[in-house]
């Protein structure tokens, strides 16, 4: 029979606590990075009426209540308010409507813009690790 006492087991899941912390904030950090070239391409692409469309693209971080993920959100704000009110057109101009085609502006971004993406994701990540 082999017996074993482990020391320290405290100590070694705060530090294994801290390190998904810190691995969670850089990864956050690279993601925010990453998501430059989409909203860059996703306001020259967007379908310019009043400009409010292009202006309520945003990149924003999300939060999660285990703390263990780290999401960007990328597109249209839900509402953006300019001179003649509310915009919330934004996905009648992507899937379009019965009364309008389709103008996607966003699933180009993405496709525009991911090689790029990727590659600021990689060097953010190389960064925080060297």
């Amino acid at each position: 029979m082999i017996t074993a006492k482990l020391k320290g087991q405290a100590a070694l899941s705060a530090k294994l606590l801290g390190m998904q912390m810190e691995t969670v904030r850089i990864l956050s950090h690279a993601l925010t990075e990453a998501s430059k070239p989409f909203v860059d391409y996703a306001v020259g692409a967007a379908p310019v009426a009043s400009g409010g469309l292009a202006r309520s693209v945003f990149a924003r971080r999300m939060g999660h209540e285990d703390g263990a993920k780290a999401t960007v959100r990328i597109g249209p704000a839900w509402a953006v308010y300019d001179r003649a009110g509310v915009v919330e057109y934004g996905k009648f101009h992507e899937y379009g409507s019965s009364q309008m085609a389709a103008e996607p502006f966003m699933r180009p971004a993405f496709d525009a813009g991911a090689p790029e993406a990727l590659r600021i994701f990689s060097d953010e990540i190389k960064k925080a690790l060297t």
